[in-house]
């Protein structure tokens, strides 16, 4: 059955099509929409919660039933498509199930209410629909809607054509009914790159997707068939299938584990029978992970400090725990490596995840610790809540839920988890001494041979009092050199402005700082010959004149290492980290990949020098309007301008182009 080509606008727009006010605000609308998916899995985690809400629909009218979810990913076409055999779209919830705010959902199914059609719509530049039932059978596809939707000009609204090539997904022909929709990766898109995690297999792919869509169902579901086909860059294909579908928790890529309760139960009645001291069985020791699983009457049973409040949304919500405490932090690096997926992706690690509507919902929260700070590194908890609406996308819950679930995650790492700590086994039982001290040896031989090929001075009689030179012999190779020196330089007074708070490499970012100016307002002064980073005079006396006491900025500030700007620019565009929550990036070089999204001005040229806003910054990065993003230390430029400043002059010129 085909059917006429339509535009999705056509159902919310109020007046006539060609009225270009109510597509500016239409436009306005669905950027709203899309602007709150930042995570790299969303198309993933939206297409198939739909699927399976159309599955549970059908199981609830159909006899003999088996939900069936098929997911084709192909990082040769860049394509992702999911497939179903639920209910399908009849003809007048195909027409308009992609127009903004538009739902079909009930109360019970997941998800946001009327986003989610709407950011897969108009996220992408290619989207297919493929929708049969008993009565109406239809393939659709829309292109270059996200480029629309970022054009100036009022051109043409995106249509969905009737679509007469064979369904992607062979396994579709064989639903009798059912929705597969596909979606195309590309420059305009988040994420633009299928490859980028390095998962290069079905089963690598399932695992990924069970804890980061609603494949990882908190209270898991053994009917549902899941089909994963992948398909290489190099059009290699492997097929996984499961049956059921659950929350894969890290202890469950361990082997040596132990439930909570089962420990303390065991260790009590040791105890009981032997004494305290008494020696441990081995099934008790040297374990990989302990976990628990605890309802809401768990959760007020065994944790005694939840105040009233606490309590009443502990029950409000029926909240339910599913927490891995692992033997150390560098697990999730052999995670990675067991998985098969790249470090950098961090599909699992340490931190807090929010839950509702029986799947996981947005990014990490860290475990926020008053004492034994850096067991939190250790620990993976799920906090899901009931009765509870998640606001646009895949990020929003309310305050006081987040508040809760850090609350009982700190009482869990603090108490709980720490009671067994004994049982688990050491990070370094089994580490080979030899081999340990051949990759000492061959890493300072590396050392050296960068130290001759790549070497580093900086003497100023201006810095680094007594010895007026630079701790470091070599230049920065790798993100923790830019970090040591970026301290040399602030230690030794090359750098004035700036006072760092603090540094955590769990976190999203590197780091917090505060900007500060004075009270020496003449060490902060710029000087051609005794201070060539500093603040022009007339900005210094503004300063001095209202707060002769000194200036230090009251909010945090969020600053961000990286060799190159390359890296920045990688974390930006795979969704791991956002421009607009970044003041300050400190980076040994530019290199070259800044140039396809900012543009930078050198404050060391006479004539920027006096947009600096504090001491030692040497760079800003701007959009394309000219708008400043944030601030940047290039310490190769830096220290180049220190060194020999008529040649970095010359040098600063290739920020002009």
């Amino acid at each position: 059955m085909t059917f006429t080509k339509f535009d999705p606008l056509q159902f919310s727009l109020p007046a006539a099509q060609d009225d270009s006010s109510h597509i500016r605000r239409t436009k306005l609308n669905i950027y709203t929409v899309l602007h709150s998916y930042n995570g790299w899995y969303d198309p993933f985690a939206e297409l198939i919660q739909n699927a399976l809400d159309s599955t549970d629909k059908m199981a609830t009218i159909a006899k003999k039933f088996t939900p069936t979810v098929s997911i084709v990913i192909n990082c040769e076409e860049s394509t992702l498509t999911v497939s179903d055999n639920g209910t399908g779209l009849d003809q007048n919830t195909f027409q308009r199930f992609l127009a903004p705010h538009e739902s079909f959902k009930e109360g019970n199914e997941r998800g946001s209410k009327g986003v989610g059609a709407t950011y897969l719509a108009y996220g992408f530049n290619y989207i297919r629909i493929d929708s049969k039932t008993k009565n109406f059978t239809a393939s659709g596809e829309m292109e270059n809607a996200r480029r629309w939707l970022h054009q100036s000009h009022t051109a043409a609204n995106p249509e969905v054509f009737p679509c007469s090539s064979d369904v992607l997904d062979k396994r579709f022909k064989k639903f009798k009914s059912g929705v597969s929709i596909t979606v195309k990766f590309d420059d305009d898109t988040k994420p633009r790159d299928l490859t980028w995690p390095g998962l290069k297999s079905a089963k690598a792919w399932f695992r990924a997707l069970s804890i980061k869509t609603a494949l990882g169902a908190i209270i898991g579901d053994k009917n549902v068939k899941i089909h994963i086909k992948y398909i290489s860059e190099d059009g290699d294909e492997d097929d996984f299938t499961k049956e059921g579908i659950s929350y894969l928790s890290p202890h469950k890529l361990m082997t040596r584990t132990k439930k909570y309760e089962e420990i303390n139960e065991q260790v009590e009645k040791i105890v009981k029978r032997k004494g305290s001291g008494a020696p441990m069985p081995s099934s008790l020791k040297n374990l990989e992970a302990v976990y628990l699983r605890w309802t809401h009457k768990k959760i007020e049973q065994s944790i005694s400090t939840l105040n009233d409040e606490q309590k009443a949304l502990c029950i409000k919500h029926k909240v339910r725990l599913v927490a891995s405490y692992m033997y150390g932090a560098t697990v999730w690096e052999r995670i990675a490596k067991r998985v098969g997926y790249r470090k950098t992706a961090k599909i699992f690690a340490p931190g807090i995840q929010m839950a509702a509507d029986n799947m996981p919902q947005g990014e990490l929260y860290q475990i926020p610790l008053t004492r034994y700070t850096g067991r939190q590194n250790q620990a993976h908890i799920v906090v899901h809540f009931e009765n509870c609406v998640v606001d646009l996308g895949r990020k929003g819950f309310d305050r006081e839920l987040v508040d809760l679930a850090k609350f009982i995650s700190a009482w869990l790492v603090q108490n709980a988890f720490s009671k067994i700590r004994n049982n688990l086994r050491s990070e370094d039982v089994k580490k080979a001494p030899l081999l340990a001290g051949e990759k000492i040896a061959n890493w300072k031989k590396a050392l050296e041979e960068h130290e001759k090929s790549s070497p580093l001075s900086l003497k100023n009689e201006n810095f680094f009092l007594p010895i007026n030179e630079i701790s470091m012999t070599a230049e920065p190779s790798r993100e923790q050199d830019v970090i040591a020196l970026f301290n040399q330089l602030l230690a030794g007074g090359v750098i004035r402005g700036i006072k760092v708070v603090g540094t955590n490499e769990m976190m999203t970012y590197d780091g917090a700082y505060r900007v500060r100016i004075g009270p020496n307002y003449s060490d902060h002064t710029y000087s051609k010959d005794t201070n060539p980073l500093g603040i022009v005079s007339f900005r210094v006396d503004e300063y001095e004149n209202e707060l002769p006491d000194g200036f230090v900025s009251t909010d945090l500030k969020v600053l961000e290492y990286k060799r190159s700007l390359d890296g920045l620019i990688y974390d930006i565009t795979t969704g791991d980290k956002k421009s607009s929550e970044i003041d300050l990036i400190i980076a040994w070089e530019a290199g070259e990949k800044y140039k396809e999204y900012f543009g930078i001005t050198s404050y060391l040229t006479d004539d920027a020098r006096e947009n600096r806003q504090f001491h030692g910054v040497t760079h800003a990065l701007h959009d394309e309007n000219g708008i400043h993003v944030m601030d940047a230390i290039l310490l190769k430029d830096l220290i180049g301008f220190l060194e020999y400043p008529i040649e970095e002059l010359e040098k600063q010129k290739i920020y002009e182009d």
